[in-house]
């Protein structure tokens, strides 16, 4: 039986894993290609986090810069070590203390919300000059994907049954 259990629980693992690696590479390659008027521009994901901050609203750039990137980045982290300790049956330090703060990160990770204000910009932008979407904004999308697959195949309660197995929560 536990043997099942520790199968199931390693897709959420497998996905974390690869949704930390496409973050990686959407925060490190353009998103898209602005051109006005001959005047070229590659944006990355911290470029509009900059540009809010620079215009005075730095408030609204330090949130979207934690919903866009610090949040997905912590949530799936989280997702990547409890996965890591379940399914190979391992108890390193801090479990506990991770799977709050995974629980607690997880509303805040709005990198599919991210995804579509992207398309929504690109479609306004439009209207100005020419965009090109750029290989980051399939990063972007495969990091919105996995954060989703993540949550929604992640079977949480058997996640906490084999954390009070190892000892690391209390049994009631």
């Amino acid at each position: 039986m536990i043997h099942i259990a520790k199968r199931s629980l390693q897709p959420p693992f497998a996905l974390s894993l690869t949704g930390l690696i496409l973050l990686l590479l959407a925060n490190t390659t353009p998103i898209l290609t602005f051109d006005v008027v001959g005047r070229s521009q590659s944006d990355y994901m911290i470029t509009g986090i900059i540009e809010l901050c620079r215009q005075g609203y730095f408030l609204i750039g330090l949130l979207v810069c934690f919903c866009g990137i610090i949040a997905p980045a912590v949530f799936l982290s989280c997702a990547f070590y409890l996965g890591f300790a379940i399914a190979l049956n391992m108890r390193p330090p801090g479990l506990k203390l991770v799977s709050t703060i995974a629980l607690a990160v997880r509303p805040w990770n709005l990198i599919p919300v991210y995804s579509i204000a992207t398309v929504v910009a690109v479609v306004k932008l439009e209207m100005l000059g020419s965009v090109a979407w750029q290989p980051g904004a399939r990063y972007v999308l495969g990091v919105a994907v996995m954060s989703i697959l993540c949550e929604q195949i992640s079977n949480r309660q058997m996640a906490v049954e084999q954390l009070k197995k190892m000892g690391v929560m209390k049994k009631e």
